[in-house]
């Protein structure tokens, strides 16, 4: 078993300059580990001795491919037009490919979801050169994985799932006509439970605040930004995926110049 400690530098504050919140925390060309200040929140150390060397190996070599789509991305957030929006694309499937095999890498090698995160968040502090995209920050200045993991993470359940309830649609369909033709019938998955469809989603009560901002004018849903907030942090209360953040900013692209800058008391639509 991997052991963490974690040692979390408190009283750090994070200025704000008037009324603008500023989602990118490290300034450009200069090195992650050269600024610990900016790193506050996971600051986790493994016992990389316990670790077996190929197991190890596996994990960074996952975590160099997702901090190379991650720049992509921060490189996408900075740029407008189509040329932005293509990079973006790219970036942020490769970004969600890696993660996930990471995490898969972090399954074999006996770590939870957070032990994952917050070695990919060490891997940065030590590894990454360059200007930080405000997703793996928390509302608090942070850098803080955790969200981003989460998000992939219950993204990829949920498109498990779904794929489940197709293949179990397709299996009750079938009826005696698979015995009939000599084919096995097929084991049926085990079905999930889901909500009743008057049934409202129970939510984390950290969920549910962003939830009960929200307005609603001519069918659309609108939220008035309040300090700390983010398009990841939106992106994850309303879509349980922090990634999908270019939603939002797609749909505000009037009013927003950059996904990484948002400005406090100003209102932004947030898509269905």
């Amino acid at each position: 078993m991997v052991q963490i400690g974690f040692c979390i530098i408190k009283n750090l504050k994070v200025a704000v300059i008037g009324f603008t919140i500023f989602a990118t925390a490290l300034p450009v060309d200069v090195h992650a580990q050269q600024t610990a200040g900016i790193f506050i929140g996971q600051q986790s150390v493994f016992d990389v001795a316990s670790v077996r060397p190929s197991t190890l190996r596996r994990l960074r070599f996952y975590s160099e491919k997702a901090r190379d789509a991650l720049a992509d991305l921060a490189k996408a957030d900075n740029l407008t037009g189509t040329t932005g929006e293509e990079l973006a694309a790219t970036a942020t499937a490769n970004l969600r490919k890696w993660v996930e095999k990471l995490i898969d890498a972090g399954i074999k090698a006996k770590l939870n979801l957070e032990q994952t995160a917050a070695f990919f968040a060490m891997d940065l502090r030590e590894n990454y050169t360059g200007q930080l995209p405000f997703i793996v920050f928390n509302e608090a200045g942070e850098l803080n994985t955790s969200q981003l993991f989460q998000g992939v993470y219950d993204a990829r359940a949920s498109i498990t799932a779904s794929a489940d309830a197709d293949y179990l649609a397709y299996v009750n369909n079938l009826g005696d006509e698979a015995v009939s033709g000599n084919t096995p019938k097929p084991k049926q998955p085990i079905e999930r439970a889901t909500a009743a469809p008057n049934e409202e989603p129970q939510r984390d009560p950290a969920i549910q605040a962003y939830w009960d901002r929200l307005t609603e004018r001519n069918g659309k849903r609108y939220i008035r930004v309040e300090k700390g907030d983010t398009l990841a942090t939106y992106a994850s209360a309303f879509y349980g995926d922090s990634l999908q953040y270019r939603k939002i900013y797609s749909a505000n692209t009037d009013v927003m110049e950059t996904p990484n800058l948002l400005t406090v008391g100003e209102t932004i639509e947030i898509p269905r």
